[in-house]
């Protein structure tokens, strides 16, 4: 018997039909669900913080107007500083505060900004418009960075 001639008798091999990718299979359908959940809520979280933040931004761009000035004072960045203040706490809590009990409050809406910049701050009720030290500005800025907002801030 002749094994080339059977062989060639044989029909060639039929591959199955490939399988697709749709219908997608439920587990898939459940990825796909989960993650556009989960891609809105961090969507909505970060422009909720990006909004919250915006008091934050138009003061640091105030700051770098004072710093690029030769002529900043001392009252002119506390003002910076109440203003910014007001958008964050509610104006019955912070608005009366002068003094040592203005610089408590910075100081401890802002552990890490440090004390040692304030000192300066406290001149604004004796001379107003002495000028403002660069370390001041640099206090101030970090300050506004890095205080903790107020819990219960209305947006307006």
């Amino acid at each position: 018997m002749n094994t080339d001639s059977l062989l060639d008798q044989l029909a060639p091999l039929r591959e199955p039909t490939s399988i697709g990718w749709w219908p997608l299979a439920p587990g898939w359908w459940l990825v796909l669900v989960i993650g556009a959940v989960l891609i809105v809520l961090l969507s909505r979280t970060l422009l909720t913080r990006w909004r919250n933040n915006h008091y934050r931004r138009l003061a640091m761009r105030e700051i770098k107007v004072l710093q690029g000035k030769d002529c900043a004072t001392v009252e002119q960045v506390n003002r910076l500083l109440k203003a910014t203040a007001l958008r964050t706490w509610p104006e019955r809590e912070v608005a009366a505060l002068h003094g040592a009990e203005w610089l408590q409050m910075l100081s401890n809406s802002a552990p890490k900004a440090g004390h040692h910049w304030m000192a300066s701050l406290d001149q604004v009720y004796r001379t107003p418009n002495s000028p403002a030290s660069d370390e001041l500005l640099r206090g101030a800025a970090h300050w506004i960075r890095h205080h903790t907002a107020h819990k219960n801030r209305t947006e307006t």
